[in-house]
């Protein structure tokens, strides 16, 4: 590409300014597509999840479970919800001081106390599903190894959790650091 081609592009690439509004709209966090990706997440796990709250009555004979069952398994479900409502609301207003620095160093110790019911949360959710489907259930040599298996899966999944929370986590750490460094010198 010739020079002067080069500075032709550049000079007609100013040419379709945006309005203000429009930038706005461009900058707000609700549109970023990661941001998207977890409302998308979200309103799947959630219908899916109150679905799951209507029909397990009925289709997995929750009639015939104890009653501590039926209730730990509906306060999970709700907690996990909850928790993931939660959770968008907090990654979607990062910025709630005028300082920046200031901002991003409550935004990570929400994070982190968000890090923390989360996993806190989704381990009792499992614990509530274990606890509704093996309650009434006469366990033999294969169906204990079937929710040991059960078992483990749900830390696997907890262990990831953990570690993606923990990689954001990190992420902040050092954003906060890059200001701490830019304030040095």
């Amino acid at each position: 590409m010739e020079l002067n081609d080069l500075k032709s592009d550049w000079k007609n690439a100013g040419d379709d300014s945006k309005s203000e509004a429009d930038l706005r709209l461009m900058t707000k966090i609700i549109n970023h597509p990661s941001i998207k990706k977890i409302r998308t997440k979200l309103i799947i796990e959630t219908i899916v999840l109150l679905f799951f709250l209507f029909i397990y009555y009925d289709w997995f004979d929750g009639d015939k479970k104890p009653f501590y069952a039926n209730l730990s398994l509906v306060a999970g479900l709700s907690l996990y919800i909850f928790n993931d409502i939660i959770g968008y609301i907090s990654t979607t207003r990062p910025i709630r001081e005028t300082n920046l620095k200031l901002s991003l160093q409550n935004y990570l110790m929400r994070i982190k106390r968000l890090s923390i019911t989360s996993v806190i949360i989704t381990f009792l959710y499992s614990i509530s599903i274990i606890i509704f489907f093996t309650s009434v259930i006469t366990f033999t040599k294969e169906k204990a190894l079937i929710l040991m298996f059960s078992i483990v899966i749900s830390i696997q999944f907890i262990l990831l959790s953990l570690r993606m929370w923990t990689k954001w986590i990190k992420n902040l750490k050092l954003q906060v650091k890059d200001f701490n460094l830019d304030d040095e010198s």
